[in-house]
């Protein structure tokens, strides 16, 4: 679908891009086919589409063979989607897809979740797609480049890669996307980004903790991120070098220095040491 026809259908039916909620349509045909490629669609694949627009993505998907449900806010967008000749075996709802359990929607078994993410819902969507019940097993998005970075980025850890990391085998970017490649052109690079989603139980077996206790403990390691780690989660000194397994005289190491190995073995001395208190206390207290 190229700008003319994108004005033509939203002229029809009195609609307009809304930047507020990121919408950008994809119009590089170099671009999609890395984000269907990547996908690894094959005939029956059970696949999640969020936000399709105009359905220039989800038209491939479906010639793909993918068994393709869509979530779709825009009313307007999903009545028109309902009348293509080409989306007749869409499972199309129309709705907000974060008031959406998507685990529900997709039941039971394996499913692959493939977008082109609106700009203003990426990480809640990758927090809702990846940390489901039952989640699925390969996540391809079309995402803001400088987000895909910071998700793959080994060097520094943010609270986005730490969610990633704890739930994936790999992730990667496949391509880099430039403005140019949708309409309206964003102000920013996109990128698309490939996961290999684990299962809860590949997740325990692979970690020995759930990773939701390791995100509530990162999400006070990261609530001010000038102020250091041990500040931020309220250890002092001892209490520091006891979970870290070291001496050191100083707390300097703020939260992104930690990688996700890291943060899964502070999480684990934590737990040990709040388990510890709690003993301590009750046994104050009789």
């Amino acid at each position: 679908m190229n700008p003319s026809r994108i004005r033509e259908v939203l002229k029809e039916i009195n609609a307009a891009t809304n930047k507020r909620l990121g919408q950008h349509f994809l119009i590089d045909p170099a671009a999609l086919n890395a984000v269907v490629s990547a996908a690894e669609i094959q005939k029956g694949d059970r696949v999640l589409e969020v936000g399709p627009g105009l359905g220039v993505l989800t038209k491939v998907l479906l010639e793909s063979g993918a068994d393709l449900k869509v979530i779709e806010r825009d009313r307007r967008f999903a009545e028109w989607l309902s009348k293509q000749a080409w989306a007749q075996n869409l499972a199309l709802t129309t709705g907000d897809a974060l008031d959406i359990d998507w685990s529900h929607l997709m039941g039971e078994g394996p499913w692959k979740f493939v977008s082109n993410l609106p700009y203003a819902i990426t990480s809640i969507a990758l927090r809702r797609a990846l940390w489901g019940q039952n989640p699925p097993t390969k996540l391809v998005v079309l995402v803001q480049r400088e987000v895909a970075e910071r998700a793959v980025d080994p060097k520094k850890t943010s609270l986005l890669s730490l969610m990633i990391g704890l739930v994936v085998s790999s992730a990667k970017i496949v391509r880099r996307v430039p403005p140019g490649a949708f309409f309206p052109p964003p102000k920013v690079d996109s990128a698309v980004l490939v996961m290999e989603v684990l299962s809860l139980d590949e997740r325990m077996a692979r970690w020995g903790i759930d990773p939701e206790r390791v995100m509530r403990y990162a999400k006070q390691g990261f609530a001010h991120p000038r102020k250091r780690l041990a500040s931020n989660l309220g250890l002092k000194l001892e209490a520091w070098n006891e979970v870290r397994g070291e001496n050191v005289d100083n707390l300097h190491i703020r939260a992104e220095e930690l990688s996700v190995e890291d943060w899964v073995a502070l999480a684990k001395k934590l737990e040990n040491l709040r388990k510890t208190e709690a003993l301590t206390n009750e046994a104050d207290a009789s």
